[in-house]
């Protein structure tokens, strides 16, 4: 007896769909992209909870007629490619012909369309089984009706994610839509509220400033270049703008979104000259190919592409990004006298890079003046007063318990400091180098575990709140996870669309960069489905520490030197960071007479 069978139609479907749409996000995608590929010009998205319940989308493109409307349903069923040879040559969104009839298996699916006549076709669809076709009235276009999508795929619906999860992904993937379109207006409704709307005026400028806000696209510069086989054009942030993730660098080919790695390695690249470690660009950029020169069919949901001369385009938007970045380097004396609101006097600024007076006087652990982390944040003003470059923590009065010190692995005692940015020391064994920004963020690393183990709830306020430009996308998915942001004492509050604003911070929060810190912790909550409370401090004690203001270049006197080494050879590992690199480098008095040949 055979064993091997002809899957039916319907099941067929379902595997396909498995392939293809995996949550509320891919029907919106698929559905959206057909809408443009019918020459649209308005595209109207309608969710109830998050898609689970309903999605609507609605367009006014060339719409259908009555034998389309049920040939579209059969699976490899086309309009855009005739034979495999057009495979090579693209220029649609889609073309496999299997996001109809997918989703029309794991829903109740509603289509009607029309190519302009007094009526047009309804075709209804419940999981998989055609219902019926019949006229109903509608103008030039196709309307599409995703109902109870997979609840007949119990396997698929137990991983549905929260309302604000699921609706946050269509978000993302429309706002990313609406920058490869600009041409087009798109609108998103949830649950009967308008929450997101473009103009279809075809300016990217305008599309970027409504997704990110007014005072990011003022500092969008334009991108225009290219060479036989390749054309980019868009915006990417000049170097006063950057973000903790690499989600905000948006790719595009030939209008299409993909994640093109080595592109986007490329962009990073560039950026290093200008970006502190780990910050990342908003970039939106449109790679314009010959479709021969290009495979789409690489991925199930075409998200992945391959270049045939990937290493020319690499080259190119190396030299590209570097001649739209290089003027920023040159005008920035310009800019700096210009007239800028600033908290900051003058002689702070320039602590950065010049020695600064001895603090003999008073007792301090490394903490050096508030300076702006960068030109388009007003610095954050604490009500505090002036404290030196580092301080020591505070001697306990009669009232409190004296804290005991930990032991310290062995005593070095300093000598001098090199360049602003290490410590020479001595003892009986030999010599020691010392990188004194990883020695400070050792000593952060404990510092602010134990005072984050306490979770003390004293907060200070701030006189200037610390301002956030995020995506509303990506607020969604804060709103519920706002309650992790509090167990870090971090109560991030809307003002606007687009801007959010700290204007507390706990008191043993102290001596660091909050700004980066607080956009680390936001990117750790949105990347995380489910983050565990316990891996979430440790992430947020990772980030505390290497956001310590102390930066190299940073000269100190030699009694804030003895403090920062005796504080450092109190944690449990002095010699490494938390990255594991060197903090210490030893030389002993053995291997010192050798390098002088005396042994």
């Amino acid at each position: 007896m055979a064993k091997i069978h002809q899957l039916d139609t319907n099941t067929a479907n379902k595997i396909a769909a498995g392939e293809v749409i995996e949550r509320p996000a891919n029907v919106i995608k698929e559905c959206v992209e057909n809408a443009i590929d019918a020459q649209a010009t308005k595209i109207d998205v309608e969710v109830i909870e998050g898609g689970s319940v309903l999605m609507r989308i609605t367009d006014n493109g060339i719409g259908m007629d009555k034998d389309d409307a049920q040939m579209c349903f059969a699976r490899h069923a086309t309009s855009k490619i005739t034979d495999d040879h057009d495979l090579f040559n693209i220029t649609t969104l889609g073309f496999r012909g299997e996001a109809i009839p997918s989703i029309a298996s794991i829903s109740l699916f509603t289509l009607e369309t029309s190519v302009g006549d007094e009526k047009g076709t309804r075709v209804i669809y419940e999981f998989g089984v055609k219902k019926s076709v019949e006229s109903c009235a509608l103008n030039k276009g196709t309307r599409i009706t995703v109902e109870k999508i997979f609840q007949n795929v119990p396997a698929r619906l137990k991983y549905m994610k929260s309302v604000n999860t699921e609706f946050a992904a269509i978000y993302t993937y429309i706002e990313r839509l609406s920058l490869a379109h600009p041409e087009i207006a798109f609108s998103l409704t949830h649950n009967g509220k308008m929450i997101y709307a473009t103009n279809g005026q075809g300016k990217l400028l305008e599309v970027i400033a409504t997704i990110y806000g007014l005072n990011i696209a003022k500092h969008m510069k334009k991108c225009d270049f290219g060479n036989e086989e390749f054309t980019i054009t868009g915006y990417t942030s000049d170097e006063t703008i950057s973000r903790a993730s690499k989600n905000h660098i948006i790719t595009l080919v030939n209008h299409r979104y993909v994640k093109n790695k080595k592109s986007i390695d490329a962009i990073n690249e560039v950026y290093r000259a200008y970006l502190m470690n780990k910050r990342y660009p908003i970039t939106v950029i449109n790679i314009e190919v010959d479709p021969y020169l290009v495979d789409v069919n690489v991925h199930p949901a075409k998200l992945e592409v391959r270049f045939s001369k990937e290493s020319l385009l690499k080259e190119m938007i190396t030299e590209g990004f570097n001649e739209v970045l290089a003027p920023q380097r040159e005008e920035a004396p310009l800019e700096a006298a210009s007239p800028k609101v600033s908290f900051a006097p003058k002689e702070v600024a320039t602590q950065l890079h010049f020695k600064l007076p001895e603090a003999e006087e008073t007792p301090s652990l490394i903490k050096k003046p508030e300076t702006a982390y960068e030109e388009k944040q007003v610095p954050n003003i604490k009500v505090k007063e002036e404290a030196p470059v580092y301080q020591m923590p505070p001697q306990p009065t009669h009232q409190e318990e004296k804290k005991v010190l930990k032991p310290m692995k062995e005593k070095i005692y300093v000598k001098a400091q090199l360049q602003g940015s290490y410590i020479v020391g001595e003892n009986e064994k030999g010599i020691y180098l010392i990188d004194q920004k990883r020695a400070m963020d050792n000593i952060a690393y404990e510092k602010y575990k134990e005072d984050l183990a306490q979770m003390k709830p004293a907060m200070q306020d701030l006189i200037v709140p610390l301002m956030f430009e995020l995506p509303a996308s990506e607020y969604l998915l804060l709103e519920e996870k706002k309650d992790d942001l509090l167990s870090l004492g971090i109560d991030l509050q809307p003002i606007s669309k687009n801007t959010y604003c700290v204007r507390a911070l706990p008191l043993w929060m102290d001596d660091v960069d909050e700004q980066a810190f607080i956009e680390d912790m936001i990117q750790v909550l949105i990347t995380q489905d489910d983050p565990d409370l316990i891996a979430l401090r440790d992430q947020a004690l990772l980030s505390l520490a290497k956001h310590q203001k102390l930066a190299y270049n940073t000269h100190l006197s030699q009694y804030e030197m003895q403090s920062l080494v005796d504080e450092l050879m109190r944690c449990s590992d002095p010699y490494r960071d938390l990255n594991k690199r060197q903090v210490i480098i030893f030389k002993s008095n053995y291997e010192l007479m050798q390098l002088f040949k005396k042994g």
